[in-house]
């Protein structure tokens, strides 16, 4: 959800995403004329994430994959909805961060308790790998922004993320299961990866700063 900018990324895609924003201008636009509020966008993307998780857990993936993207596009324009409404705040952002935690548990657990997770055990370690990974990412630069130091680098941001498992999901529906596991191992390599390229940020930046200093 992007109520917020993240300038770093896998293979620098800031330009690619900013053209994926003005592609869902015309959506944005349809749902202000409609009355729709960007709460109300961020609770219906959240839904969809958790039909999309229930179809993950039958082993229903294609059908996952298609309420998964759904729920990511609704994600994506819950942010430039409230700007345009002008309802942006701190309460939406906050509400926001929420959801997006929410819908990756959701995700990650249907992977672990479903098809997936009976067809291959190694699930027990990879998805909480994963989801560990994904949280600390989150948690880094949320916790460096509250002490006011800048920390959005790393290779694997949430976008990159998501892209990533959506084709794992896609490939275990067109070809096996074992395309969780490589998505997996990839994605807990990589988020694990880019947690310490944030730490390392924080711990560089922030060194010998005191905490009473604005």
């Amino acid at each position: 959800m992007l109520y917020g900018t993240n300038p770093g990324g896998l293979f620098n895609l800031e330009n690619l995403k900013n053209a994926g924003r003005k592609l869902l201008h015309p959506l944005v636009g349809l749902l202000a004329a409609i009355g729709m509020g960007p709460f109300s966008i961020t609770i219906l993307g959240l839904l969809m994430t958790a039909v999309s998780a229930w179809f993950i857990w039958d082993g229903e993936f294609i059908a996952g994959v298609v309420f998964f993207i759904v729920g990511s596009i609704l994600d994506a324009v819950d942010g430039a909805l409230a700007r345009k409404k002008n309802t942006v705040s701190k309460a939406g952002a906050v509400f926001d961060s929420c959801c997006d935690r929410i819908g990756e548990v959701l995700v990650f657990g249907a992977i672990l308790a479903g098809k997936a997770g009976e067809a291959h055990h190694v699930m027990v370690y990879l998805v909480p790998a994963a989801i560990g990974g994904s949280y600390m990412v989150s948690y880094i630069r949320a916790r460096a922004e509250g002490v006011k130091l800048s920390c959005s680098v790393g290779v694997f941001t949430r976008t990159e993320r998501l892209v990533l498992l959506m084709a794992g999901l896609l490939a275990a529906g067109l070809w096996d299961t074992q395309a969780l596991v490589i998505t997996l191992i990839v994605l807990s390599a990589g988020t694990w990866f880019t947690a310490g390229q944030r730490f390392a940020k924080v711990f560089r930046d922030g060194r010998g700063i005191s905490l009473d200093k604005e």
